[in-house]
Formats: C-alpha cells, structure tokens, sequence
C-alpha cells in the first residue's frame, strides 16, 4: 500500500449499496462514512494522485461502481457548494445591519441612558461577530470538506481480487 492508496475491503459488490436500494446506485451509510473519514483524516496534498483500492472476494461491476461512488461524492460537493454560495453575502448583510445597528445606538446613547439603548449595542456587536464567525470559521471549514470531496472523485479506483491481494502480500 502506497503513502496515497486508501483500501477497502468488501467480500461482494452487494456490500457497497443500501440495503433499501433495490437498483443499486447508493452506496452504504457504512462506505461513505468509512471512506469520508480516511480522506478527511489524511491531511493531503490536493495535487497528489491517490488511488482507491477496492478488495473483493467476488467480481465486481466497476464502471457501476466507479459511477457510483464518484456520483455521491459529487452530490456531497453539490451541497457544500451551495451552502457556500449562501455564506458568500451573509456576512456582508450582517456586518452593514451591525454597524448600522451600532450607529442607531451611538446616536441614541449620546440623547437617551435606557435598556432599550444598550439593548441595541449588544445586538449591533452580535451582528458583527456572526459575520466574522462565517468568514474566519465556517466557510473556511466548508471549503476543506469540498476540496476533501473533490480529492475523493478524482481518485483513481482499481479494483482487485481478494486472492490477488493475498498472492501480492506473500510476496
């Protein structure tokens, strides 16, 4: 096993779909999980090659496979994309809501000494903190998972037979 080669063992194809899946084009909670966490958990190089090894005691359909995994990954990709696009003008609209909040409230701390006035220093301020919380921590996290996405479909999958396997490591 390569530095950049990520195995998974199965004993037939069957174990890579839903159980509820009759026409076999979504992979296992159990795959996906197990494949998302290995790629999440290597902090890689995006420009390096890495291969997806997939084991199997029986033959498998790889293009079926092969469509099938990229497909789901791509659809992660999609939702995170579109999540992104979303946090792309909220902390704007946040910070213009916060600072015109806080000009609310300069203007009426220097008139008026009530709650309601403090009231609007502490929203203006929590306006201005979400919008710092979805630039520095949110979208930067976003946009690891989509390049870790992205480094999954782009993957070269192989497949091999168990025995094969077996035969490799005796020698």
């Amino acid at each position: 096993m390569t530095a950049n080669e990520i195995k998974l063992k199965i004993q037939e194809e069957e174990d890579l779909y839903a159980p509820i899946d009759p026409d076999r084009t979504m992979l296992s909670e159990e795959v996906v999980d197990y494949l998302s966490r290995v790629f999440l958990s290597k902090h890689r190089r995006l420009r390096e090659e890495y291969v997806l090894r997939i084991i199997s005691d029986t033959p498998v359909n790889g293009e079926h496979v092969k469509e099938t995994i990229r497909g789901e990954f791509n659809r992660q990709k999609d939702d995170i994309h579109y999540a992104l696009k979303r946090l792309r003008l909220k902390p704007i609209l946040l910070t213009i809501l916060g600072a015109a909040i806080l000009s609310v409230w300069l203007f009426l701390s220097a008139t008026a000494e009530t709650v309601g006035v403090e009231i609007l220093s502490i929203m203006g301020w929590v306006c201005i903190w979400k919008a710092f919380s979805i630039a520095v921590l949110q979208r930067p996290d976003l946009r690891r998972e989509w390049l870790n996405l992205e480094r999954l479909v782009r993957a070269d999958i192989v497949f091999q037979l168990a025995e094969d396997a077996g035969q490799d490591a005796a020698e």
